[in-house]
């Protein structure tokens, strides 16, 4: 079952209370504390090499738009 991992049933409890939280209009945090409270436990299932796809994707910022693109005038 290659690509395939397991996770435990209270980390995937524990993101969905943490997105609920997040929504929540009471929560005692702001909704990036919840966020970077489920980047942190699924960052534990990844491979070595998908944490360094990681690296790259944040390191080459490939979380934007491409830039349009600019032509000079003549």
């Amino acid at each position: 079952m290659s690509g395939t991992v397991i996770i435990n049933d209270y980390d995937v409890l524990d993101v969905v209370l943490l997105c609920q939280a997040a929504l929540a209009q009471d929560s005692p945090e702001p909704p990036i504390y919840y966020l970077n409270q489920i980047l942190n436990r699924c960052h534990a299932y990844l491979t070595t090499a998908q944490k360094q796809e990681v690296e790259e994707y944040l390191a080459e910022k490939k979380y934007l738009p491409p830039a349009p693109k600019i032509e000079i005038a003549k």
